[in-house]
């Protein structure tokens, strides 16, 4: 234990004090702003119950808490997230927590939301530390291993995310986790049916991951060949296994089998060529639509995606350019957006505070994707497999979403280039070593 504690002090250090910088800043964070805020309007707004997504994970996770039915555990249209009210509605049950002030005026509660940022900052944590771990046993460079642990405890577009209820921390905990256990696979086959089943819940909380599957189903056989086939027959068996329980809980609610939100059928529509409020009437006119009735609902989504697939092959060119526009735009790091949404509210994107912090963002993410970029440079030179994996993984979810738009949807596929990052580090520090042993 003490050779333990010899050997490993630099990172038990910084374990121990991302710990602690952390749970100060979720402190500082609920203090600010789990209350109410008044718009300039007059409107009033919850600053960390804030956006629609937040409201609803909020909402339903209270009706978790108060009721629920393992018969028809989704009682809704599957529009949005699957898992994130479920975890903090049974996060809620077991420590009491109360989601209302006032539930007849949907008054949501203050000042109770410290344990639950807690619980899922220990996960991420958890998955982090594993992932160290898992970097050592394959013989990573120490200094290489520990860098990618600072990047991802403290860089700051990651952590923001500690302290709301979106989730994303959970989502972060088990990209790394499926990444730690990829660049070390096992021999017994059985572990891969777990490891489907993993991928599967990493589904459940965001379904930009669907494509991510694909990544470790290419490695597995490109590290077994022949003895790769009962290994991925059952990790997609098990991937698949979530899926079809997912299409029958909607099967049995609204008669229509389905696994992808709805919300994902008609994006094009509604974030890329953009919504036409007389168009959908059309549409529910001319299709005898009661959007009332979820498998109407469904038909309305199905109808504006194809109203969009059609405006874009009537204008490529303008598509084309508007989807590099926002899949660019995308990547414009924002590691004050919580705060800054917190502050400004519904107005932030329009305010003079957004436009103030644009500068910056683009100095620091010039100086953070210089040394991404030079990291990959030193992989491709040396051949090294491992950064360029989880790159991979970051990719296939960027290929889900990035070309929204948001910032936010952005993080998940940027965490997955710390590898990149930690190596670019590596060849800055050697550098700079060289130089300065040249002077002194």
């Amino acid at each position: 234990m003490v050779n333990f504690f010899k050997k490993e002090k630099y990172f038990i250090i910084l374990i121990l004090f991302s710990l602690i910088f952390s749970t100060l800043k979720i402190n500082n964070d609920i203090n600010k702003f789990d209350k109410y805020f008044t718009y300039s309007d007059g409107e009033s707004y919850h600053a960390i119950i804030r956006s629609p997504p937040e409201m609803k994970i909020w909402e339903r996770a209270a009706e978790v808490k108060k009721e629920f039915n393992l018969k028809n555990p989704h009682p809704y249209e599957y529009r949005h997230h699957f898992l994130p009210p479920k975890i903090l509605g049974f996060f809620g049950k077991i420590t009491n927590m109360n989601f209302y002030d006032d539930e007849s005026e949907k008054i949501y509660s203050s000042g109770n939301k410290f344990i639950y940022f807690i619980f899922q900052t220990i996960l991420y944590f958890s998955s982090v530390v594993y992932l160290y771990f898992k970097l050592k046993k394959i013989k990573i460079n120490e200094f290489v291993a520990l860098t990618c642990t600072f990047f991802l405890l403290m860089e700051p577009t990651i952590n923001q995310f500690q302290s709301t209820i979106l989730a994303e921390t959970l989502f972060f905990s088990l990209i790394i986790f499926i990444f730690s256990f990829l660049i070390d696979l096992p021999k017994n086959n059985y572990f891969y049916f777990s490891y489907g089943l993993l991928i599967g819940i990493c589904y459940l909380q965001r379904s930009v991951a669907l494509f991510l599957v694909l990544v470790p189903i290419i490695y597995i056989i490109y590290v077994y060949q022949k003895k790769s086939i009962f290994k991925v027959i059952n990790l997609i068996i098990a991937f698949s296994l979530i899926l079809i329980i997912l299409g029958f809980i909607n099967l049995k609610r609204s008669q229509v089998f389905y696994v992808l939100p709805t919300q994902t059928i008609d994006t094009p529509y509604t974030y890329f060529v953009g919504k036409d409020e007389k168009e959908i009437e059309n549409i529910k006119i001319e299709n005898n639509l009661d959007t009332k009735i979820e498998s109407d609902n469904i038909i309305l989504h199905k109808e504006k995606r194809k109203i969009a697939i059609r405006k874009i092959k009537d204008d490529k060119i303008k598509y084309i350019i508007l989807f590099i526009k926002k899949s660019l735009h995308s990547t414009l790091l924002n590691p004050i957006e919580v705060r800054n949404v917190r502050i400004e509210g519904k107005n932030y994107y329009k305010s003079d505070l957004h436009k103030k912090w644009i500068p910056y963002r683009i100095l620091y993410t010039g100086l953070i994707y210089l040394i991404i970029i030079l990291g990959f440079w030193y992989s491709i030179k040396k051949r090294l497999l491992i950064p360029n994996l989880f790159a991979l993984l970051g990719l296939s979810i960027f290929i889900a979403s990035g070309w929204v738009g948001y910032t936010r949807y952005w993080v998940p596929s940027f965490l997955c280039l710390s590898m990149h990052f930690s190596y670019g580090f590596f060849v800055l520090n050697n550098s700079l070593k060289e130089r300065f042993k040249k002077y002194f």
